[in-house]
C-alpha cells in the first residue's frame, strides 16, 4: 500500500466516531499512528495498535491508546545523496505490515534502510546506485542513477547483464 493513499482517508471507530486522516506519525520505519480530524475540524489521535483494518475506510477500536511515538511524516521533501547531488523530491512510501519499506523518489525507489529522513532526505553511502548506464548492444537496459534492488537485478539477469549491473555500482 502507498502511504499517500492513507492521507485524507475516512476513519471510523467501533463507537461510531468518524473523521479523516490528516497526518501519519512514524518512529523510524514503524508507523505509530494517525493524526485525524472530525467534521468540525477537531483533531484527535489514533494509535496504530488500535487499527482494525485499512481498506476503503480505516476502522479502529475506540479505546484510549498509548501515547503515539514519533512525529508526522511529510512527503515532498528534497532528496540528496551523501555527496550533495539532488535526486528530486520524496513522492511516496510503500507500507507493508505497518512499516515503511521503500521510499519513492520520482520513479525510483530506495529501501528505507538506505535513507535518513529529516528536514531533507539523505541517501546513505551504503545504498547501491548504478553509476553509469547498463547497455546491451546499443540499447540502454538500466539507466544511470537507478537504485539496485532485487527487481532490477532480476531484470538484468533476464537480459544477461547481471555481472555488468553489479559492477556498475562500484
Amino acid at each position: 500500500m502507498k502511504l499517500s493513499s492513507i492521507y485524507g482517508k475516512k476513519i471510523i471507530s467501533t463507537a461510531g466516531k468518524s473523521g479523516y486522516v490528516i497526518s501519519v506519525y512514524t518512529d523510524g520505519i514503524k508507523i505509530g499512528g494517525f493524526g485525524c480530524a472530525d467534521e468540525n475540524e477537531n483533531e484527535f489521535l489514533v494509535g496504530a495498535d488500535s487499527i482494525k483494518s485499512v481498506k476503503t475506510n480505516i476502522s479502529y477500536k475506540d479505546v484510549p491508546s498509548a501515547k503515539i511515538n514519533g512525529k508526522p511524516l511529510a512527503l515532498g521533501k528534497p532528496v540528496f545523496d551523501c555527496e550533495g547531488e539532488y535526486y528530486g523530491n520524496l513522492t511516496d512510501f510503500t507500507v507493508e505490515n505497518n512499516k515503511l519499506v521503500y521510499a519513492h523518489i520520482g520513479n525510483k525507489k530506495f529501501s528505507c534502510g538506505d535513507i535518513a529522513v529529516g528536514d531533507a532526505v539523505i541517501i546513505k553511502n551504503s545504498a547501491r546506485i548504478i553509476k553509469s548506464d547498463v547497455k546491451k548492444g546499443n540499447r540502454v537496459i538500466i539507466k544511470r542513477g537507478t537504485p539496485l534492488t532485487s527487481e532490477i537485478l532480476e531484470k538484468a539477469r533476464k537480459k544477461g547483464e547481471y555481472v555488468q549491473t553489479k559492477l556498475k555500482t562500484i
